[in-house]
């Protein structure tokens, strides 16, 4: 099954190295896109600003560094957490 995420690329940032506290390990951070949509509101009743971030592998960054701004379609996986879907870019 292939899930893809489309929507208008508001910015890519770097997050911080982690360091894993039981073994000290540090892992250098992802690059993430940052997502910016309108969800419309039961009723009709207006909409709802949604910031949207998804961590991407260090190699898929040139590929989207000039597509800020325009709207884009991203092959993703998903991981299920409690409530929530957490997706990230494959």
């Amino acid at each position: 099954m292939k899930i893809q995420v489309a929507g208008k690329l508001n910015n890519i940032f770097k997050r911080g190295d982690f360091t894993n506290k039981d073994t000290g390990e540090t892992k250098q951070g992802k690059y993430q896109l940052e997502f910016i949509s309108q969800k419309e509101l039961i009723k009709g009743s207006g909409f709802e600003t949604v910031v949207e971030k998804i961590s991407i592998p260090d190699e898929l960054y040139s590929k989207y560094q000039d597509k800020i701004g325009k709207d884009i379609v991203l092959e993703v996986g998903a991981i299920a957490n409690k409530n929530r879907v957490i997706f990230y870019g494959i």
